[in-house]
């Protein structure tokens, strides 16, 4: 009975969140899509599902692990109809931790192909050492530059990359304050890459309403599995009860 109890406390202790603990507003959330979403097919209220690509460390010591089921939905859609243009609307609702979904509002800052996000993968160089100490990547909005290769390593560490940040987007996403899990994207990363110069982000979902993401293009257009989200939680969403020890939704 008490190594019952003993095991019980351990599970609940190690659980991201409980009650009362939140994913903070401005926290920079990388997703990629497991579903396809089609500007020609997609309906109202149609589920989108994703999942967070790398583990995302809170500023109240607590983690969005690896992995994480993130769920959104087609809020609107309009397939491109003559002259008029192809949009979709979307809205992030909630990220699953541990079986625990936690409500979500979020902007987007960065959209890449699925393309784009394999070629942010491919080292661009890798030293002819061994052991390896360090890979040259070419961020999804950045210039190309060495990051440890190790996880580990630099798990909650900002990576600062160079380049040139587009016009409108504000500062960095890794100033003071923000996160070091940015997945393949750059800290310069914002706006479409790898969709060539027809998809744009109409509204990114900063303003009101709140949350609400609009891409838009001349002609109908899909956001295919496996394409990349850098995503800002826009404000603090609680959790409402307390999170098992499970293995984070897949």
């Amino acid at each position: 009975m008490r190594c019952t109890r003993v095991l019980a406390s351990a599970l609940l202790l190690s659980a991201s969140f409980v009650v009362g603990q939140e994913i903070p507003a401005g926290t920079v959330v990388p997703v990629m899509f497991t579903t396809t979403v089609d500007s020609a097919k997609a309906h109202h209220g149609d589920a989108i599902v994703g999942k967070v690509m790398e583990t995302v460390p809170l500023s109240n010591g607590q983690r969005i692990p690896q992995g994480s089921k993130v769920m959104a939905h087609v809020d609107n859609v309009m397939p491109n109809k003559g002259k008029d243009p192809a949009w979709i609307a979307i809205e992030f609702d909630q990220i699953v931790v541990h079986n625990h979904p936690i409500p979500v509002k979020a902007n987007v800052r960065a959209l890449a192909s699925m393309m784009a996000v394999y070629d942010a993968q491919v080292p661009f160089f890798e030293p002819d050492t061994t052991p390896r100490s360090a890979v040259m990547l070419a961020p999804v909005g950045g210039d190309p530059a060495f990051r440890p290769d190790n996880p580990e390593k630099s798990f909650g560490r900002i990576v600062h990359f160079s380049g040139d940040l587009p016009p409108g987007c504000g500062g960095r996403v890794d100033q003071e304050g923000g996160t070091g899990a940015l997945w393949v994207f750059s800290p310069y990363a914002c706006g479409v890459y790898g969709y060539g110069k027809g998809l744009v982000i109409v509204k990114n979902g900063a303003t009101e309403p709140v949350g609400s993401i609009i891409l838009g293009s001349q002609k109908n257009f899909s956001l295919h599995a496996g394409s990349g989200w850098l995503l800002r939680v826009e404000s603090a969403s609680v959790a409402t009860n307390v999170a098992t020890g499970d293995s984070p939704e897949q």
